[in-house]
This record gives structure tokens, sequence and C-alpha cells, in this order.
């Protein structure tokens, strides 16, 4: 492992984590960083360039959900197939959709995956965190231990080489961490601070971050 954590702290969870994306017809593929009045705050992160953040007209939205119905579509004929050659079930899977949209506002007709005031906690974190951003061969990692929650850089053709600490909180500054069903395999979480900013995250291991971080021991 290229990381280990300090002395006297204990790993809980360790995982691949990226800022999320927008599922919605009107934000899919996009993400949005505001403040607590949604204004957008991008240009004040100090960050490289990114792509930006222009919601999809009905036109474009039209496009996004006929892509989704046929590549939903693919799976679901081949089941077809498969089930009428072995009724005892497919080999190919099902879909899995997003879930229920919870927020119509955050998930819908916007995408933040930054939701913070001046000053406040989720302003810190890493660009890294951002798919657009970030180099090639290099992925964010989320550490979760006892004490601390903390964002690494990994280059990914580096072998063991140590893995660059970006960003780490104490854990008690953390007040909830919540699985976000509107998002593709439900993979995607909301990490509450205690200055009330938020931000929303794609990780490998949503359900055991989330049990983890709360407690409750396996998922």
């Amino acid at each position: 492992m290229d990381w280990y954590p300090p002395s006297g702290q204990h790993l809980l969870v360790r995982t691949n984590v990226a800022f999320a994306t927008g599922v919605a017809p009107r934000v899919a593929g996009l993400r949005s960083y505001r403040d607590a009045e949604r204004r957008d705050i991008e240009a004040d992160l100090g960050w490289p360039p990114g792509p930006g953040f222009t919601p999809r007209g009905k036109a474009d939205r039209a496009g996004v959900r006929a892509l989704d119905i046929a590549l939903l579509g693919v799976p679901r004929l081949l089941n077809m197939v498969a089930n009428v050659a072995a009724p005892s079930g497919s080999p190919f899977g099902e879909p899995h959709s997003p879930g229920k949209v919870q927020e119509l506002e955050n998930e819908v007709d916007d995408f933040p995956v930054m939701w913070a005031a001046p000053g406040t906690t989720a302003r810190a974190l890493p660009w890294q965190l951002d798919p657009a951003r970030r180099p090639k061969n290099y992925r964010t990692e989320l550490v979760l231990t006892d004490q601390q929650l903390l964002v690494l850089g990994v280059t990914t053709t580096a072998g063991l080489a140590p893995a660059d600490e970006l960003w780490q909180l104490p854990r008690d500054s953390v007040t909830d961490i919540e699985r976000m069903p509107f998002s593709v395999n439900a993979t995607d979480v909301r990490v509450w601070f205690k200055d009330g900013s938020w931000t929303r995250w794609k990780v490998g291991e949503a359900a055991k971050l989330v049990s983890r971080f709360r407690g409750e021991g396996n998922p």
C-alpha cells in the first residue's frame, strides 16, 4: 500500500472518489459549484480551467433522453433473447437505472457538487477531485479513519510510490455522510461539514462508507 494511517489511527475505508456527475437530461455529464445563494463560484476557487457549467436546452435534453433509452434498451433486448433460450435467467444482467430524485433543484435543474459560502470547509476541497481537470493516469481516493477524512492523489503508473495527501479534515468536522439514490448504481454520497457546507461525491463503496462513518458495522 502507498499510504498508511498515522500511528494510533484505524483505517475504516479506502475507496475511489471523485466529484459526482449529473444524470438528469438537463445536467447529464455536468457539475456545478455554488455558494449558499446558488451563485456560481467556480471562477473564485483558483483551480485550473475546466469545462464550466451550461445546462442543456430542450433540444439537447431530448438527445440525452434518446441516448439513455438506447443504452438501456440494448441490455434489455439481450435479456429478452437470453430468457427465451434460458428461462432460468439472463447472463447479461439488468441495467441499474438511477433511483428517485430527492432534490429537484440540486439534481434536475442544477447539479452542485460543492455548496460552500466563503471561508467554509467545502471550498478547500482539491481540484483533482474533478475528473475533467485532473491529469491523465491520476485518480483520487477517499480514506476514512477513526479520526480523519482524507483525499489522496494516486498516480496510477507509480506503483507503490507514496500517494499525495491532497486534503484532510478531522472526522468530527464531518456531521454526516448520506447516500444519494439518484445516481448511477447509487454510487453518490453527500458529505456534510460542521459549518453547513457540503460536497457530493461519487465513491466506489458508498454503502460501506456511510455504514462505517455512522458506526453501523458492515453494510
